[in-house]
């Protein structure tokens, strides 16, 4: 009797050291995150002198150049948005997705002193790399919101739905950015290989011209399949007043979670040889 007790309170010692150890381990992943993050943020603004300010100006001035040079070929937007709206509303979801994988690729290998010093999940790289993102996101919205001002865009109730949307397409970028951080330590040529594809990716996404200009179906087929489609399609939408489907919902959310599930076990599944290559 007193050896069964005994053996009970040994396991549940064993069980509370456990869950103990996993609370520390998730406190020290989640305070390296923040550090990541801000250090993330520090980094990419650092000797500029206008600093932040350059999250605004950025894809302000992306939506200047387009407007002037696409406004008279591609001017007609959708029946709600100005054409300087449309623009930069495809402009901050496909930059956002940019900058996530982008800075993905060499985040294992730039923080190999990091790694090799301390135990850490690497997991926590390209997440912090996702929330940079989001927190450039937030200020780029506050200048698309200005925009709208002054263009004459009328604001719609709708555009605060834009949190519904926004998860999705982190998710998908994490999980693309978990699988690229994952081959640039085997394959570093896959950095120039990607800027190509991410020049092929931002044609065939439309930022600049309506899909429905497009004479080649197959072209439009591919246009359609594409999943950045799907996000600047929805949050163009609630910019401009128009709640999307269900069912746009559920494509928009199937492909982030897939993504993000693919990418991380990609991720996961080489873990052990990161320390070998880095």
């Amino acid at each position: 009797m007193i050896t069964t007790i005994e053996r009970k309170r040994e396991k549940m010692t064993t069980k509370t050291k456990k869950e103990s150890d996993f609370a520390r381990q998730m406190r020290k992943n989640s305070y390296i995150l923040s550090v990541m993050v801000k250090k993330n943020f520090k980094a990419q603004y650092r000797n500029s002198i206008l600093g932040v300010l350059w999250t605004v100006l950025n894809p302000l001035l992306n939506m200047i150049v387009l407007s002037l040079v696409f406004s008279k070929l591609f001017g007609r937007a959708d029946n709600f948005l100005k054409y300087p709206i449309y623009l930069f509303c495809g402009n901050l979801i496909f930059n956002m997705m940019r900058q996530i994988t982008n800075q993905s690729l060499n985040c294992l290998v730039s923080n190999a002193g990091l790694i090799k010093k301390v135990k850490i999940s690497y997991a926590v790289f390209p997440l912090s790399n996702m929330f940079t993102a989001l927190v450039n996101f937030g200020v780029a919205f506050i200048a698309l919101l200005v925009v709208m001002l002054i263009v004459g865009q009328p604001f719609k109730w709708t555009i605060i739905l834009t949190i519904i949307i926004l998860p999705a397409v982190l998710l998908f970028s994490v999980g693309i950015g978990f699988v690229l951080s994952s081959m640039f330590v085997f394959f570093r040529d896959i950095k120039h290989l990607y800027e190509v594809f991410l020049t092929l990716w931002m044609y065939l996404t439309p930022i600049f011209y309506t899909a429905d200009r497009l004479e080649s179906e197959t072209v439009a087929t591919v246009i359609g399949i594409n999943p950045m489609t799907h996000y600047v399609e929805f949050f163009r939408s609630l910019v401009g007043g128009v709640i999307p489907g269900g069912v746009e919902l559920l494509i928009c959310y199937a492909w982030g979670i897939g993504m993000a599930i693919l990418g991380y076990m990609i991720f996961r599944m080489n873990r052990r040889k990161y320390i070998l290559y880095i």
